[in-house]
């Protein structure tokens, strides 16, 4: 048996013997597709063009710099586009719905609204802030598809200038809350730092320079007070020692001079018989012995010390009552009285200045742990205080954020493009029904022209004669047309 070869002319021949199980499927196919065609019910896209308007106020004036990239940006614009807000009103606005149903009429355009951006946007690499937008809406009706992709962008601008205006008063209604309870809570940490403060007076330490410098100017205080007050004590020592010679009527004694006791008459003896040995030295010194000035003064000095002698001979009583009439005793007794007061004061001094140096010494060493204890309060207080001058900045930037909203100065959207009125319909696309149709027709019809053939046994030429009786063939003849 030989092999079965299949050469091309049989493929054309099984085309001629099967041509109509071919030819129809596909004219039937291309039938259906047309019918297709005015059957499916057909479906129009409108597109609007939104820009972004440039704010008439800085963003940085504001402190609205964009923080959001552009993917971030288009899912939040869908969202707010395809939001149950927009959607029922725009079904309120164009009586698509009554005010029932808007909102199950809005989640049924949902499917059919789309949002994107131009296509040279779209494709370029460079990064950009986005700022046009299409927003493109289906529906089997041309006029209506324009008529509701113009609401919708219409809408979607309104809405979006009230949002931002709302969002930027509820951004100042929560700033100025929140202004309001950090105050409250920096009153109280005031209050408490300033109450710790005030039963800490005197150990704070802001107050340890003071207290140092204090410390130091009482030291020294109490270094000059204890020189004065040994001072003091040896001249009341000197004074008591001239009061108790010029008790003993000791002829050596220095009366101090003064005023009151100029005269040899109120002098007492021994001052007198003192003064009279400085005259008469003097005069020696100027004058010889035999000179009248130097006998007079030898005869006044030998009276005024028998005088003297006498003075001491008299009763002890006599003295004193003698001396109480002395101005330069009663200057003495004076000088005593005066020293031993200020020799208390001076005591008294050096206590008061003992008592201060321990006072500011223990609040010196006292500081350190006021200042732990105050530490947290402190700390506390910094914080809040902080917070509380950020929020200020803050609610002020919201606030000049929200007049801008509110005088619609910043950025806004508007449509650039109305929605034009569709003329060729999205789906079907005809070419593609009649392709797929066409497609569909040729593969059926081949399908059916290789089942015929294959199982159709007729006997067509000499090679399948040969095969299927394995005898040689003597001779062939063509094929006889018909008369």
């Amino acid at each position: 048996m030989e092999d079965t070869h299949v050469h091309a002319l049989d493929y054309l021949s099984v085309f001629r013997r099967r041509k109509w199980w071919l030819i129809a499927p596909i004219v039937l196919s291309i039938g259906v597709g047309y019918g297709l065609l005015e059957t499916l019910p057909k479906e129009f896209r409108s597109s609007a063009t939104l820009g972004v308007d440039a704010p008439s106020v800085s963003p940085s004036l504001v402190n609205q710099t964009p923080t959001l990239d552009n993917q971030e940006r288009m899912r939040q614009l869908t969202q707010q586009l395809l939001s149950s807000r927009i959607l029922a009103r725009v079904a309120r606005e164009e009586r698509l719905a009554s005010d029932e149903n808007a909102d199950a009429v809005g989640g049924r355009l949902r499917p059919r609204i789309d949002l994107s951006v131009p296509e040279p946007v779209a494709l370029t690499n460079e990064p950009r802030r986005l700022d046009a937008f299409i927003v493109s809406y289906r529906d089997g009706d041309p006029a209506r598809a324009q008529r509701v992709a113009n609401r919708i962008a219409a809408v979607f601008v309104d809405e979006n200038s009230k949002t931002r205006e709302a969002r930027a008063e509820d951004t100042s209604a929560f700033l100025a809350t929140q202004l309001r309870a950090s105050q409250s809570r920096l009153a109280d940490l005031e209050a408490r730092l300033r109450r710790a403060k005030e039963s800490h007076m005197g150990q704070l330490p802001e107050q340890t320079q003071a207290n140092l410098q204090t410390l130091s100017g009482l030291r020294l205080q109490l270094d000059a007070s204890a020189t004065a007050l040994r001072g003091e004590q040896d001249r009341l020592s000197m004074v008591e020692r001239q009061i108790e010679g010029m008790k003993q009527g000791a002829a050596d004694v220095i009366v101090p001079s003064h005023p009151g006791s100029a005269s040899d008459v109120a002098a007492s003896p021994q001052g007198r018989v003192i003064a009279l040995e400085r005259e008469l030295a003097t005069a020696r010194a100027m004058y010889t012995d035999k000179h009248p000035e130097v006998a007079r003064l030898q005869e006044e000095l030998a009276a005024a010390r028998r005088d003297a002698t006498a003075e001491r001979q008299k009763p002890t009583a006599d003295r004193l009552a003698q001396l109480q009439l002395d101005p330069a005793y009663r200057q003495l007794v004076t000088d005593r009285e005066m020293a031993r007061l200020r020799i208390k004061e001076l005591q008294r001094a050096e206590a008061d200045a003992r008592t201060q140096i321990g006072v500011y010494q223990a609040r010196v060493e006292r500081t350190p742990m006021v200042e732990q204890q105050l530490a947290s309060v402190q700390r506390d207080f910094d914080l809040e205080k902080a917070q509380y001058s950020d929020l200020t900045a803050r609610l002020r930037a919201a606030s000049i954020a929200e007049n801008v909203e509110r005088n619609r100065s910043g950025e806004q959207f508007r449509v650039l493009y109305a929605a034009t009125y569709p003329t060729e319909p999205t789906w079907p696309i005809p070419l593609r029904v009649m392709l797929i149709a066409v497609l569909t027709g040729i593969c059926l019809g081949c399908a059916l022209t290789l089942a015929r053939e294959y199982f159709d046994r007729s006997v067509h030429d000499v090679r399948d004669l040969k095969d299927e009786l394995e005898l040689p063939v003597l001779g062939e003849v063509g094929r006889i047309e018909a008369a």
